[in-house]
């Protein structure tokens, strides 16, 4: 934590023309929330969420959003911004999270940027410009190849089997906190099964056990699994992006 705080401290002395951000990503239950909460209490700043689940109304234990108490300390943006049945896309992100930047920047601070989705992250931070396919009406991007910000983007990593062991616990501990009443209340509102939201680890697993697909063990089990296998993708996409600064977690 040190090393990381002196970073920080380094970066926001820096004078610069670009507009700055800092940047916390790395693999899911590495512990990118709390950081980012304790690093944006030290800035005196504003995080901005890049969490393409995070967006969701009502999708709370499955998507691992900062508690209540850590909503109260620092303000976060595009969190709970959206309908289960809304779909959103990388490309709305970066427009919405371009013009936040921008904000906190006016006001003389240095947002911080959180989350595992590494395509909105690189999108973001190298600049990605979108246009839409005439045919397929799909969005379409392209890289820039520089970085559009001054940024600092921390990684927080840890070797395989000590990572597999988080997500193992962390597993446990959203079904312990009620991921099946969350669930099961969502569907009891008219929430589809189908929405985008529910697409997501964690979410349609529980919907499966719910239906009778799958024993409550059989689903936990299903959900760290999945968790492991996005987690491994989420390292490999990182590994293009040569300009993180990895730290260890203890």
């Amino acid at each position: 934590m040190t090393k990381i705080l002196n970073s920080v401290q380094s970066f926001s002395l820096l004078n610069s023309s670009q507009e700055k951000v800092l940047v916390i990503l790395g693999a899911t239950a590495t512990g990118k929330s709390s950081l980012a909460v304790k690093l944006a209490e030290f800035l005196g700043t504003e995080i901005i969420s890049a969490d393409s689940m995070s967006v969701y109304k009502n999708f709370n234990i499955g998507t691992a959003k900062p508690t209540a108490q850590e909503l109260k300390k620092v303000r976060h943006h595009l969190i709970n911004i959206l309908e289960p049945e809304e779909k959103f896309s990388v490309a709305e992100f970066v427009s919405r999270a371009e013009k936040i930047i921008t904000e906190i920047n006016l006001c003389g601070k240095i947002p911080v940027v959180v989350g595992g989705t590494g395509l909105y992250i690189q999108a973001l931070i190298e600049g990605y410009k979108f246009k839409t396919d005439s045919k397929s009406q799909e969005k379409i991007f392209s890289d820039t190849g520089k970085l559009k910000y001054n940024a600092l983007v921390i990684g927080l990593t840890a070797n395989r089997q000590k990572l597999y062991e988080r997500i193992n616990k962390r597993t446990k501990e959203m079904f312990d906190a009620g991921l099946v009443e969350e669930v099961q209340g969502l569907l009891n509102s008219g929430v589809s099964p189908n929405a985008q939201a529910m697409l997501g680890i964690g979410y349609k697993e529980t919907v499966e056990f719910l239906q009778g697909a799958a024993t409550f063990d059989e689903t936990i089990s299903k959900v760290s699994q999945a968790t492991r296998n996005f987690a491994k993708r989420q390292l490999t996409w990182y590994r293009r992006m040569n300009y993180i600064n990895f730290f260890n977690i203890e």
